[in-house]
This record gives C-alpha cells, sequence and structure tokens, in this order.
C-alpha cells in the first residue's frame, strides 16, 4: 500500500457528512504514488443507496463525478466505476493491506440492512462465510453501551470510540498468539 487518506481528514467534516465526495483523498494518494487518474486501470467504489438503479458497474458521468470531481483530476472522468457492496468493500480494506496470506474477516456496523459480516480472505480473494440479521447487531450494543454511559443517544455513541486515542497503549496492549494451523507463525 503506497497511500490511504479518509476525505474527513481533509474537510474537517466527521463521515464527510453529507458528501459522496471521495475527490481530495484520491487526490493525495495518487499524488503519494506519482500517478494520475489517468493511470489507474479500475476504481470501486462502495454502493449509493441513493443511486435509482443499483448496479455492479456505473457509467453514468453525472454519478461519477460525486465521489471524483474531474476538475481535481485535470478533468479527466472515469468511463465507469465498479459499484461494490459496503461490506464487501470494508471487507477488502481490511484484509488486502493486512500482510497476511489468510485470515477471518469481520466487519461490525452499528445497523443497516446487514450489520456484520464474517468472510475468509486468502490470496485468491474474499470468500463470505456469513451475515448476520440487524437483529442481531454488534452496533446497536455498542450503541447501548455508550448510551448507558451517558454518553448520548445514538448520534452520539462515536464519542465513545474517541476515547480510544486517550488510552495508554503500553497499558493496554495484548499479546496476541501469532501461530497459525499447521505451526507456522509467518505473515506475508
Amino acid at each position: 500500500m503506497v497511500a490511504f487518506a479518509e476525505e474527513e481528514r481533509f474537510s474537517r467534516r466527521k463521515h464527510h457528512k453529507d458528501s459522496r465526495s471521495c475527490a481530495v483523498a484520491a487526490a493525495y494518494c495518487l499524488s503519494g504514488a506519482g500517478i494520475t487518474l489517468a493511470d489507474v486501470d479500475e476504481i470501486a467504489i462502495a454502493f449509493n443507496p441513493a443511486w435509482v438503479m443499483p448496479s455492479n458497474i456505473c457509467t453514468d458521468a453525472e454519478l461519477i463525478a460525486e465521489p471524483l470531481d474531474p476538475a481535481l483530476f485535470g478533468h479527466h472522468r472515469p468511463r465507469q466505476v465498479i459499484v461494490v457492496e459496503h461490506h464487501l468493500a470494508h471487507t477488502a480494506s481490511a484484509f488486502h493491506p493486512s500482510g497476511f496470506d489468510e485470515a477471518a474477516v469481520l466487519v461490525a456496523d452499528g445497523s443497516g440492512g446487514v450489520p456484520a459480516t464474517l468472510a475468509h480472505g486468502t490470496a485468491d480473494g474474499l470468500k463470505l462465510l456469513r451475515q448476520f440479521p440487524f437483529s442481531q447487531s454488534l452496533g446497536w450494543f455498542y450503541e447501548t453501551v455508550a448510551e448507558r454511559l451517558g454518553l448520548g443517544n445514538w448520534t452520539s455513541s462515536g464519542k465513545l470510540m474517541g476515547l480510544a486515542g486517550y488510552g495508554n497503549p503500553d497499558r493496554y496492549t495484548l499479546d496476541f498468539p501469532t501461530a497459525r494451523a499447521g505451526g507456522s507463525s509467518r505473515r506475508s
């Protein structure tokens, strides 16, 4: 991995609220890699529920310009983008840069159609093992704990996550075993 950035780090708005753009973060990453958007062979974006026609491929120039403002890329417009299901995007962004040859990957969101997904990642790709219904949401449990701690309702539960940065990593670091089945502890 050469570069990674969240758009909210540039806009200073949590989750880059009220915008689908990732253009500034994408421009930053491309600059770090020393390439332009025109050099990129394939672009994948997360599914947008506001789009009228869900599809695996988006070729609508106006919809593509939402996340990738052509003004930031020398007015280059990709012909198409691959549309990826929300949890698959999370799973891929966790597994592929992890350095592991093989791993179980768990994605847990607050709510939505599918709040939790378990997948198996290998060099051949990601295989979906199980998805859990919203009634079994760990995110709802997390939000309930945050509310009981006095941090507000579900709209404010991120405050609890924000406290993690104030912890002492030396005190709370766990020594996870690295051995794998068959005795191998190698990471790629």
